[in-house]
């Protein structure tokens, strides 16, 4: 496999948006060989002057980002005091552009509902358009409160609505949380709470028409896996959760992905054990359902490394490095067409002296990773998938943005 070393243009400007923004000038590698692929991977760093500086003065990461479904957009929470407490970035889409930072006003670890980012929800339970939130910035303002509420809260919205139509209508939205009572030296760890909400959005305003409440979990899984889970994250469809039980009845705490009622407004979520990873990981974030089934695949890392867990296979595949000193930060998103993209800290060079450090967000194809090629070269059968490809990409990026009404 090619590996692009190409180094990154170290220009920047700066743009006003409504409120302001930022834009930081990138070059990201171009498509492999010539082919429809897209680069087996890009980084595209950021600007210490532009988002502040971190340890020894490289531009300073968020510790927990989430990655819109076309990979363009991250919201990422601890972003400093140049920022605020939670940005987004809008990264490129391959080729030579510019990243732009949008300012919010959420609290750190606000959270997308994922599937189709059609809210973003403040730690209150606050739910705000995201479009919205790109055209105002700080001065946008929620639509309605509820669900799940607090750090380590996740949603989700039900595969009910369709991906490909945003119009107004009712939809189901699916969090999952511990509860906020827990004990506060125990964060991380806990029972598991699911609430599910009827959403009705006429498409400038909306409210909620019903409401499950917050309703404990797993509670027929008590003999085998004990209540207290740790680093749980609900699917992109709402119809799954991973989380490693802490006092299962017998073997270690692994990680393992459960099943939730496929019915909207369930009550009652017998979680049907899935699959077990056999091992204790960071957090395993979902990707998208497969048309194919099998179940989505999960990404994790252990900082150094990120790692794509294919539940068909029942095998991790270890993403490759294209750089030096490669640290991934909080964890890694898949977008719908199979990108891994998370934020991480390299450098160009092995000589630290002469090489700084940079910061930024990496974009892989887990297809053209040497692992996955090399496990399918060992069974003597072509890859099912050779790569994404630029196609692949900006047809996510154009139905992201027609469902939400953006400029492509």
């Amino acid at each position: 496999m090619r590996r692009i070393m190409k180094r990154p243009a170290t220009g920047w400007a700066v743009t006003l948006l409504a409120g302001w923004s930022l834009t930081l000038a990138v070059a990201a590698p171009a498509s492999d060989g010539g082919s429809d692929c897209i680069a087996p991977m890009t980084y595209i760093p950021l600007d210490a002057r532009q988002v502040g500086a971190g340890n020894q003065g490289a531009p300073a990461l968020g510790t927990y980002e989430r990655v819109s479904p076309d990979g363009r957009f991250v919201l990422r929470s601890f972003s400093g005091a140049r920022l605020g407490k939670v940005s987004l970035m809008e990264l490129p889409a391959f080729d030579a552009a510019v990243v732009k930072i949008y300012l919010t006003p959420f609290s750190n670890e606000a959270f997308p509902v994922q599937g189709t980012w059609r809210y973003l929800v403040d730690v209150n339970g606050e739910h705000y358009r995201f479009a919205d939130v790109l055209a105002r910035q700080r001065e946008a303002r929620p639509l309605f409160r509820g669900g799940m509420i607090g750090f380590y809260a996740a949603a989700s919205e039900l595969a009910d609505a369709s991906p490909e139509n945003s119009a107004p209508g009712t939809f189901h939205l699916r969090s999952l949380s511990w509860p906020q009572d827990a004990n506060p030296d125990n964060q991380g760890v806990g029972p598991l709470q699911l609430e599910t909400l009827q959403v009705r959005d006429d498409g400038q305003t909306a409210r909620i028409t019903d409401s499950t409440g917050a309703r404990f979990v797993c509670g027929g899984r008590v003999a085998v896996d004990g209540d207290v889970y740790a680093l749980p994250m609900i699917s992109v469809d709402g119809l799954e959760f991973s989380a490693i039980p802490q006092r299962p009845a017998t073997g270690a705490p692994t990680m393992r992905v459960y099943s939730l009622s496929a019915s909207a407004m369930a009550r009652e979520h017998p979680c049907e054990l899935r699959a077990d990873l056999g091992f204790s990981p960071g957090k395993a974030v979902f990707g998208f359902p497969t048309p194919a089934g099998g179940g989505a695949l999960l990404i994790y890392s252990d900082v150094g490394y990120v790692y794509v867990f294919d539940r068909t296979l029942n095998q991790s595949f270890r993403l490759d490095h294209g750089k030096y000193r490669v640290l991934a930060s909080a964890f890694p998103g898949l977008t719908r067409d199979g990108r891994v993209v998370y934020g991480a800290s390299w450098r160009d060079c092995p000589q630290a002296g002469n090489c700084p450090e940079q910061a930024g967000y990496v974009v892989i194809d887990p297809y053209q990773s040497a692992a996955y090629r090399d496990h399918w070269r060992a069974q003597g059968q072509p890859a099912p998938k050779a790569c994404i490809t630029r196609r692949e990409v900006l047809a996510e990026r154009e139905r992201f943005a027609r469902f939400h009404k953006l400029p492509p």
